[in-house]
């Protein structure tokens, strides 16, 4: 908007290009007159200040996130294959075992096995490998073990084996999520209908196999999650057979007993009934119980696993979080060795128990890996990330296996470094989600430090904090795609550059009152080389 003071004769409007060309505060045309424009937007942050570069970890992210989305697409894909497969086998009024089903049921494998192998479907997925699947992948494994055990009670009425689940890639949980606790939810809903046809032995086949796998999976001691969840809807499914069973009984049905069935069962019968989910197949593979046992075993390990990672988790998380309050105290000796601690932690500890049970990564060890990006982000832009000789990365080993320190830690402690690193720049491998992780939590702990400097009227402390928090809040705003996760602390990280800023205004306010401001502070740390003891 402009606004032209004088006589409305002589100063007409001009175009902004006439507007902008014009000297500063004065219309070229009349010296009498005055154009009053509005000045550029403050400068916060200084020329010279250093941008943080996410690109390549932009185009990690975005191609991680296409890899995903393929795999949802590819996933609807198989889920509306299993719909269709199904419905055929509830609509024919024959054996599920036809050559048209079978037929349907490889070429349903097939496709599944291939995308969750990749494009080589020759790259078959182990069972044993521990790696999490693609986007929702995991639930179509666990449909079609559900899928293909159920055509299995179809046929023999029995238990379906684990390792014919193992033989298209599904891991231990896909095959108790599906065809153990999924197939009771399928057997429940099958009973209902052969109870409307009044069909007890086919309600009393699922009761019974219902029953059977509810023993087994009392074996497991389930954490809170999925697992858990969905074992609580087995107990469901065995109550609401319980119930058919009774209706039917009530309304003059001959429902007998266990015992009934014994005694009125031949002795070929009774062996056809006992050994109908414990026979070998054609491979000569395990027994299912002794399958199902070598299932349990593995679980319980996964649990004792998880277990020790969790109390590990807390001494890395730990020794991070101190290593960040010393900085602060301007112990950087007693910080140092904090950090250095974390990391070791995480090398010998922590990172062989991820990398044997990858699923484990999320959680409480990704907790642990953000903390430590967030303090080895926070030394590094207090301290910088070379010694004098700007060889050696500032707080990596030497070859003595000591860690670097600049020699002036009073110098150091008062005028931050600035230095942004990178995920490349740690010795630890770091997750996007980590990483940036870390990087937002960091602009809490420069605000902390902003705060601290300006108590001390030093401006040039403030200014580095400030430029720091902009170059962190522009870099992730500008890229492609972030995770989830990260847009929950964006708010966060925009009111620490406000609240900054806002220190800014209110020094400028001091500096204008007269009140003394200190741009170079070294009597607030003159101790800090004394505060580093053990």
């Amino acid at each position: 908007c402009l606004f032209i003071i004088g006589r409305p004769s002589q100063h007409p409007l001009l175009p902004l290009t006439a507007a902008f060309s014009s000297s500063p505060g004065k219309n070229n045309n009349d010296n009498n007159s005055y154009l009053i424009m509005p000045k550029p937007p403050f400068l916060y942050r200084s020329s010279e200040a250093t941008d943080l570069d996410l690109s390549s970890l932009g185009s990690e992210i975005s191609a991680a996130d296409q890899t995903r989305q393929e795999a949802f697409q590819l996933s609807r894909k198989l889920q509306v294959d299993m719909i269709k497969l199904r419905n055929s086998m509830e609509t024919a009024s024959i054996k599920p075992s036809t050559t048209t089903n079978i037929e349907a049921m490889d070429a349903l494998q097939a496709s599944l096995v291939q995308a969750i192998s990749g494009s080589d479907s020759s790259n078959q997925k182990d069972p044993h490998d521990r790696t999490p699947r693609e986007a929702n992948l995991s639930n179509r494994v666990e449909d079609f073990c559900r899928l293909v055990a159920f055509a299995h009670f179809l046929e023999t009425g029995g238990w379906l084996p684990p390792s014919k689940c193992a033989s298209f890639g599904a891991t231990d949980e896909e095959y108790l999520a599906g065809a153990c606790m999924g197939l009771c939810r399928e057997l429940e809903r099958y009973a209902m209908g052969r109870a409307t046809a009044r069909d007890v032995d086919s309600v009393k086949l699922a009761r019974d196999l219902v029953s059977e796998i509810l023993d087994y999976l009392l074996q497991f001691d389930f954490r809170n999650g999925y697992l858990r969840r969905k074992y609580d809807g087995t107990k469901y499914a065995l109550k609401t057979l319980e119930t058919l069973l009774y209706e039917l009984s009530v309304t003059g049905a001959a429902v007998t007993t266990e015992d009934d069935d014994n005694a009125g069962s031949s002795p070929e019968a009774k062996k056809i009934k006992l050994d109908s989910t414990k026979e070998l197949d054609a491979s000569g593979t395990l027994k299912p119980q002794e399958e199902l046992d070598a299932i349990r075993t593995r679980m319980e390990h996964r649990d004792e696993l998880r277990e020790k990672l969790i109390k590990k988790c807390r001494d890395g998380q730990k020794a991070a979080k101190q290593a960040i309050y010393a900085l602060h105290r301007g112990d950087l000796k007693r910080s140092l060795k904090l950090l250095q601690q974390c990391e070791e932690c995480i090398q010998k500890e922590l990172l062989p128990i991820v990398e044997e049970e990858p699923p484990l990564r999320s959680g409480s060890f990704a907790n642990v890996m953000e903390e430590y990006a967030e303090a080895k982000l926070f030394f590094v832009w207090l301290l910088g990330r070379e010694d004098e000789g700007g060889v050696k990365t500032l707080g990596m080993p030497t070859a003595e296996g000591e860690l670097l320190l600049p020699h002036d830690f009073a110098l150091a402690r008062a005028v931050p470094k600035g230095a942004l690193l990178l995920p490349e720049d740690f010795l630890i491998a770091l997750q996007p989600e980590e990483y940036l992780g870390g990087l937002c939590d960091l602009t809490g702990e420069i605000g902390r430090y902003a705060v601290q400097r300006g108590t001390s009227r030093d401006h040039d402390g403030v200014q580095a904090c400030l430029e720091a928090n902009s170059a962190i809040s522009l870099a992730i705003q500008t890229l492609e795609r972030s995770p989830g996760g990260i847009n929950k602390k964006m708010d966060q990280l925009r009111r620490s550059v406000e609240k900054i800023e806002r220190m800014t205004y209110e020094m400028s306010l001091s500096n204008a009152a007269g009140i003394n401001m200190n741009t170079e502070v070294t009597g607030t740390v003159e101790n800090a080389d004394d505060g580093g003891g053990d």
